[in-house]
C-alpha cells in the first residue's frame, strides 16, 4: 500500500471508530430523600451519563411555588413550603444548550 492510501485507510478508520463510540444519553438522578417535611431540604443529583446540559422540572400541588421553577444545573436542593406529592422530571441532553439527544427520568417524592 502506498504512503497516501496508507493515510487515508487511517483517517477512515479513525473516523469509524469515533462515530461507532459516541454512547447514547441516559437520564439518571439521585435524591438524597423520597419523603421529608415542609421546610426541610431535598438535594436532587444527576447520575445521567453522556450528559452535558440539563432541564429539572417539578410538578406539586397546584399552589406549590416549585411548579412555575425550572433548574439547569447538575445538582440543587430545595426547601419545599407546601406539602403534599410531587413529581421530579430531569431532563439529559447530549449537547450544551439543551441541544442534542435528549433522555427523560421521572421520580416522585412526598413533603409532610
Amino acid at each position: 500500500m502506498t504512503g497516501k492510501k496508507y493515510s487515508i485507510t487511517i483517517v477512515f478508520a479513525l473516523a469509524l471508530f469515533l462515530v461507532g463510540c459516541k454512547k447514547p444519553t441516559e437520564a439518571c438522578m439521585e435524591l438524597s430523600t423520597t419523603s421529608t417535611s415542609v421546610g426541610t431540604p431535598i438535594e436532587f443529583t444527576s447520575c445521567s451519563e453522556n450528559a452535558l446540559s440539563y432541564e429539572w422540572f417539578i410538578e406539586g400541588p397546584v399552589d406549590a411555588p416549585e411548579n412555575e421553577m425550572g433548574w439547569s444545573d447538575p445538582y440543587f436542593s430545595n426547601t419545599f413550603t407546601v406539602s403534599g406529592s410531587y413529581v421530579i422530571t430531569l431532563h439529559a441532553y447530549s449537547n450544551f444548550s439543551f441541544l442534542g439527544e435528549r433522555s427523560t427520568i421521572e421520580q416522585s417524592f412526598s413533603v409532610n
